[in-house]
């Protein structure tokens, strides 16, 4: 499934990666519960959504301009759509797989291309969940079901937190976390962009700011669907430059916020940018 590791990745973990962050520990000060301290202090009183900085679509982050200061009309494309309808499946897959729905349907969706997509990635990380569930079953046979479907599936997926101590929405949605492993995911549908390690660096940022735990290991999972569906993940560790790249983004976007600039259009316009209709 999306979430669940298999053996080599599990190896990885547990002999490369995890090693090497204990030789070389994230510094205490850009640790999220150390949101009240400097660098992670907000340095404007601005709330910005995950999404706003994280996103790499702008060079030169007018899209932020847009978003938040002129607060135009997003214009959302099929790769937009497309990649909501497919977090909302594997979410509810889960949530029914927890409730021992192995059998749920997945929802309809009135575009052919996006009903594929949808039931390959539903049918998918149900298949895998039962199979995960039977497993321990087996294993735990004195166990109550709570406990199997607990220990079996460890995930909250779509999890709300308050993000607004990092500077951040009031409201955000974390992917997934796995608190047995403890891992941040983030999904992206279409090729893994290096990018995309600043959204689980933020949600894992907000995570050590309300729980006071380290979160070191992030994944990014991409999903691509062409005659077949095709998953690939990047397990790696939020480390002090990741961090303070998180940062960095945070206060410039902000700053465009609070000072209502118009950083102006950028040389290469992202296909995939929201604004790109009013951009041009």
């Amino acid at each position: 499934m999306v979430y669940f590791l298999n053996e080599t990745e599990q190896k990885f973990l547990t002999l490369n990666l995890r090693p090497k962050i204990r030789q070389n520990p994230v510094p205490d000060e850009l640790r999220g519960w150390n949101w009240h301290s400097p660098p992670l202090k907000p340095y404007y009183d601005i709330r910005l959504p995950m999404y706003i900085i994280c996103s790499q679509y702008c060079p030169t982050r007018r899209d932020v301009y847009f978003a938040l200061v002129e607060k135009a009309k997003k214009e959302e494309n099929f790769r937009i759509t497309l990649g909501r309808k497919v977090h909302d499946a594997i979410c509810n897959a889960i949530n029914e797989a927890k409730k021992g729905n192995f059998d749920a349907d997945p929802p309809s969706c009135g575009n052919e291309a996006i009903s594929s997509a949808v039931r390959a990635v539903w049918e998918y990380t149900i298949s895998l969940c039962r199979s995960a569930y039977l497993k321990m079953r087996a294993e735990q046979s004195h166990a109550k079901d709570e406990d199997v479907v607990l220990t079996s599936i460890p995930f909250l997926v779509e999890h709300r937190m308050d993000g607004s101590l990092l500077g951040c929405s009031g409201i955000i949605a974390v992917d997934c976390y796995d608190y047995m492993r403890n891992i941040v995911f983030d999904v992206k549908v279409g090729d893994f962009n290096p990018n995309s390690r600043l959204y689980t660096t933020g949600y894992a940022l907000v995570l050590e700011s309300l729980y006071e735990i380290p979160v070191d290991i992030g994944c990014v999972v991409a999903i691509s669907f062409g005659e077949k569906m095709t998953i690939s993940k990047d397990i790696h560790y939020i480390d002090a430059n990741l961090r303070s790249w998180w940062i960095e983004e945070r206060d410039r976007k902000a700053e465009i916020v609070f000072n209502e600039i118009d950083p102006g259009k950028a040389e290469s316009c992202n296909e995939f940018c929201l604004f790109r209709s009013i951009c041009l």
